[in-house]
C-alpha cells in the first residue's frame, strides 16, 4: 500500500497543502482536477522527483516504477527500438533480453512495424505507445501516468483508455492516473481523489464522487450545469420569483445542484412523486452527439438532456412550452 501522509510542498507560489491517501497494492487510482490544481506535482512526488516540504510518503522503497508524461518524453535522436530499449540498456541487460523484451512490447502495443522509425515521424497516440513500452519493458510494480491521454483525438483516447485497462489488469501493477478529464477518471479509476487548489476534497469510488460531489466547485467541474445560489426557507429554495422544492428545510446562503439528466421534459404535467415541476420555454438545442442539450427558459434557465428518439417523439422544438419536472432527491445542497 503507497500512503501519502500529511504531504505538503511549496512550489513556485503555489501550495500542496496536507495530503493524505491511501493507494491499494493493484489499485486503479485516480487523481482528477482542473488544470494547476497540483497533480503533476503530486506525482512526482510519489516518484521522488520532487521531496516534500512536510509528511511523508511511504510504500514505494524498492518498488519498480514507470512514469508516462503527458508528452511522452520521448528521445528525439533515438528510433523506436532505442526509446523503449532505453532503461533495459541502462542496466546493461544482455543483447538479447533486451531485443526479446522490446520486440514483445512492441508486438502487444502493435507498433513492432515501427521499431526502427525516428520517433519524430510518429503520430500521438503511436508515441504514447512508445512511451507506454519504454515503461512495460521495466516490468514496473507502480505505473504513474501523468495525462496520458491529454493531447490524443477522441478515437486514440479510447484506445489508450483500453489500453490502460489491459495493463492493468494483465499485469496486476499499481496505477495512479491524474487527469483533468472526469469521463475517463469515471471510466477507468477503482477510487477517485478530487484536487483542487492544493487540497484534496472527496475520495470515494467514481459513482459517489459523481452522484454526490463535496462542494458547489466540484459539482461544476464534475459538469452540474444547473447550479443555483439562494436562500432556502422551509425546504423551499426561492430563485427569482420561482420555488424549488430542496431535501434541506434551512440554509443561507446555499447553492443547489440538479444533473442536466435528472429532469424529466414533457408536453403534458406529469403526476407523480417528484415534488418539483415547472412550464417553461424551449429557447434553445444543442447537439451533443449522443444526446441532445435542451435550454428551457422556467424563470431560470435549466439544461436539459434528452435522447435524440425522445425528442423526435414529443415533437417539440424552439419556442415550444414544456413541462421540466425533477424530484427532490435529484437536488445537491452546498453551504456556502
Amino acid at each position: 500500500m503507497i500512503k501519502i501522509e500529511n504531504v505538503q510542498k511549496k512550489y513556485e507560489g503555489f501550495e500542496i497543502q496536507n495530503i493524505h491517501l491511501e493507494i491499494k497494492k493493484g489499485e486503479y487510482f485516480v487523481i482528477l482536477g482542473p488544470s494547476g490544481a497540483g497533480k503533476t506535482l503530486i506525482l512526482e512526488m510519489i516518484a521522488g522527483l520532487v521531496k516534500p516540504d512536510l509528511g511523508k510518503i511511504s510504500g514505494i522503497k524498492g518498488s519498480r516504477i514507470g512514469l508516462i508524461y503527458q508528452d511522452y518524453m520521448l528521445f528525439p535522436h533515438m528510433n523506436v527500438f532505442q526509446n523503449i530499449a532505453y532503461g533495459l540498456r541502462r542496466k546493461k541487460e544482455k543483447k538479447e533480453k533486451v531485443e526479446s523484451a522490446v520486440q514483445k512490447a512492441a508486438q502487444q502495443l502493435g507498433i513492432f512495424h515501427l521499431l526502427h522509425r525516428n520517433v519524430n515521424k510518429l503520430s500521438g497516440g503511436e508515441k504514447q505507445r512508445v512511451a507506454i513500452g519504454r515503461a512495460m519493458v521495466m516490468k514496473p510494480d507502480i505505473y504513474l501516468l501523468d495525462e496520458p491521454t491529454a493531447a490524443l483525438d477522441l478515437s486514440t483516447k479510447i484506445q489508450a483508455q483500453r489500453l490502460f485497462m489491459s495493463l492493468h489488469k494483465e499485469g496486476q501493477a499499481t496505477v495512479i492516473h491524474v487527469t483533468h478529464d472526469f469521463e475517463e477518471a469515471l471510466a477507468l479509476g477503482d477510487r477517485i481523489a478530487l484536487l483542487f487548489n492544493g487540497q484534496i476534497i472527496q475520495k470515494d469510488k467514481p459513482e459517489e464522487v459523481f452522484n454526490n460531489p463535496a462542494t458547489k466547485e466540484a459539482a461544476d467541474f464534475l459538469g452540474y450545469k444547473n447550479v443555483f445560489s439562494g436562500e432556502i426557507r422551509e425546504s423551499l429554495m426561492h430563485i427569482h420569483g420561482i420555488e424549488i422544492t430542496t431535501p434541506v428545510n434551512k440554509a443561507s446562503p446555499a447553492y443547489i445542484a440538479i444533473r442536466s439528466n435528472d429532469i424529466i421534459l414533457s408536453k403534458k404535467k406529469i403526476f407523480s412523486s417528484a415534488r418539483n415541476y415547472f412550464i417553461g420555454e424551449i429557447i434553445k438545442v444543442i447537439n451533443r452527439g449522443s444526446h441532445l442539450e435542451v435550454l428551457v427558459d422556467i424563470g431560470i434557465l435549466l439544461h436539459v438532456d434528452i435522447t435524440h428518439q425522445s425528442y423526435r417523439e414529443m415533437g417539440i422544438g424552439i419556442g415550444n412550452q414544456v413541462w421540466a419536472t425533477f424530484k427532490t432527491s435529484a437536488i445537491k445542497v452546498f453551504e456556502h
